[in-house]
């Protein structure tokens, strides 16, 4: 009850503040954030392998990583 409460009272004020918050934008927001770090990881975890590991594995990863980032800029 108590976090539904503190729900309530941050949209007022966020919209007191000029912001109308929509449950859709800040769910998306937050999917876009998560996609991020992870291609992140991706892309770190590619630059560990290529010495270490084969380098079809890593330029896999890379690529992987390359089409998830143009999906998302082009949201």
């Amino acid at each position: 009850m108590n976090n539904s409460a503190n729900y309530v009272r941050q949209i007022k004020n966020a919209k007191r503040g000029g912001y109308t918050p929509t449950i859709a934008k800040d769910i998306n927001k937050h999917k876009i954030q998560k996609a991020m770090r992870l291609i992140n990881e991706w892309r770190k975890l590619a630059n560990e392998l290529k010495p270490q590991m084969q380098m079809d594995m890593a330029l896999t990863l890379e690529e992987c990583a390359q089409d998830l980032d143009q999906i998302l800029r082009s949201k």
